[in-house]
């Protein structure tokens, strides 16, 4: 998983915490929350009853929420984090970072890494299999495996992981200068990765594994059923994969002049990469063409019919979808059904001005959800059954979703946003100065640390610059707060101070 360091160094914050020092020992708190509020540097809320913490530095830069659901930490725009967890167990691990670049995954069935254009790989868990005991806090990380082996390390000087990863063991010293990893059946030496790499069987007669690559120069590896190889990548490459029960791959690209791609199902030729296409299925029953592309393509085959004459009109017919297109991108729509014994779906879309779009989508005849997008200006989103939930903000300069790219970026630029879900709404302005939260009946809102009001049931209060001056009733009783001070006021003595 990738580690990032902070943009500030230790002593900076030791400092920032010792200036909000006197705020946090006078900080609001009731019997629901607890608040402070030192905008841009430190923002700070704990909602007692739902255990929901937030913490936010320097304005959208660097945030952690924690909830009984999800952990989530963002170093905006680098990196961010989020955990999901389900009966105090965590489902699933996402990490993103310079997004749309890099991603780690990890749930019960598998582990993806990606970091384009060097990487992208899935490898597939044991759910029978027990993973043993881990550990990281970033230099430093450890574990033991099921079989009680001991590794650690401190990244990226040293280490040596153990059942991690899809490997036996990897060991790495100044990585990416040198790494090994030992598999079931051979071993890989990696020098200046991903440059240099040597792989070995562990058996010497074994001819099904091995392989070398100075890249981009030349590689050639086999692994099993696959072979791969590469001359001056990406101009020669080559793919091939066969297993027992007949089902095969083959690849051979000579980018960008001809590139062919043949299955058990099948046919796929390309020549000047991306101008020229012919795919063909094996049984004849669908036919592609595209020549040159993007201006021309027709489609024929069981069940399906297309053409394309861009970007003047286009349509794509399927049993259950339609696709249409008139002067793209001005106008472009899409509907799609899927039926079950028991349910009937309806997705509709429009796009206009091609970043803009309108969605929803019904069951059963009724409305589940929307989505609207006017870009770059506005973008709103419904879940219109239980949870219901709303989203909406402004500008909208991301023309599409991806939770990566809006974790890392999204908060950097939107002047207004607002959430809801059920009974919860939350709302802030120009990146945090105003911010508004409603929970059920009570209701928060603050102004930077200029300005904050709390209402409740049994609260009505106001206080000024982070509560140099504060009055009202707290918890059903009568506060005053005078330079941080809070001083209960009985009615007899407020009578008294009047008279």
């Amino acid at each position: 998983m990738p580690k990032v360091f902070l943009p500030f160094s230790k002593k900076n914050l030791i400092l920032l915490v010792l200036l909000s020092f006197p705020f946090l020992a006078f900080a609001y708190e009731d019997q629901t929350e607890k608040r402070i509020n030192l905008w841009p540097l430190f923002v700070y809320s704990k909602h007692k009853p739902k255990d929901l913490t937030r913490i936010e530095l320097l304005g959208p830069f660097i945030s952690k929420t924690v909830s009984p659901e999800e952990e989530s930490f963002s170093l905006r725009p680098i990196y961010s984090s989020v955990r999901e967890i389900k009966d105090n167990k965590t489902k699933e691990k996402r990490a993103y970072f310079i997004s749309p670049l890099g991603l780690y995954r990890e749930n019960e069935e598998e582990i993806r890494l990606k970091l384009i254009p060097l990487v992208d790989k899935s490898i597939k868990k044991d759910p029978s299999e027990n993973e043993g005991q881990k550990w990281d806090f970033f230099p430093f990380f450890g574990g033991k495996t099921v079989n009680n082996e001991t590794y650690g390390g401190v990244f990226p000087i040293y280490g040596v992981y153990k059942e991690r990863f899809g490997a036996k063991e990897i060991s790495f010293f100044f990585w990416p200068l040198y790494s090994k990893v030992l598999y079931d059946n051979y071993t890989a030496y990696n020098i200046l990765w991903p440059f240099i790499r040597v792989a070995k069987p562990i058996n010497k007669e074994d001819k099904n594994y091995g392989g070398f690559k100075f890249w981009p120069f030349y590689g050639h590896f086999k692994e099993g059923e696959e072979e791969r190889k590469f001359i001056l990548w990406p101009f020669y490459i080559s793919y091939d994969y066969q297993d027992d029960t007949g089902n095969f791959i083959k690849r051979r690209y000579f980018f960008p002049f001809y590139m062919s791609e043949s299955t058990e199902s099948y046919e796929k030729r390309i020549y000047l990469w991306p101008f020229f296409q012919r795919i063909s299925g094996v049984d004849q029953t669908y036919y592609q063409l595209d020549a040159p592309w993007p201006f021309y393509r027709k489609i024929k085959g069981e069940n399906i019919e297309g053409k394309r004459y861009w970007p003047i009109y286009g349509y794509v017919f399927k049993p259950n979808s339609k696709e249409f297109f008139i002067l793209w991108p001005f106008y472009f729509s899409r509907k799609d059904q899927y039926n079950s014994t028991k349910s009937s779906t309806v997705e509709n879309e429009i796009r206009f001005l091609l970043l803009s779009k309108f969605y929803e989508e019904k069951t059963n005849g009724t409305l589940t959800k929307s989505e609207f997008r006017l870009w770059p200006l506005y973008y709103s989103y419904h879940q219109h059954i239980t949870p219901k939930q709303a989203a909406f903000y402004l500008p909208a300069l991301l023309p599409f979703y991806d939770e990566g790219i809006e974790r890392n970026y999204g908060p950097l630029l939107k002047l207004f946003e607002a959430y809801s879900k059920e009974d919860y709404t939350f709302s802030k302005a120009f990146f945090g100065f105003y911010r508004h939260e409603r929970f059920g009946r009570r209701e928060i809102m603050e102004l930077a640390f200029l300005l904050r009001y709390v209402k409740d049931a049994q609260t009505f209060y106001v206080e000024l610059l982070e509560g140099l001056i504060g009055w009202g009733c707290v918890d059903g009783k009568n506060i005053i707060k005078v330079f941080y001070l809070p001083i209960q006021v009985t009615p007899q003595a407020l009578r008294t101070e009047g008279n």
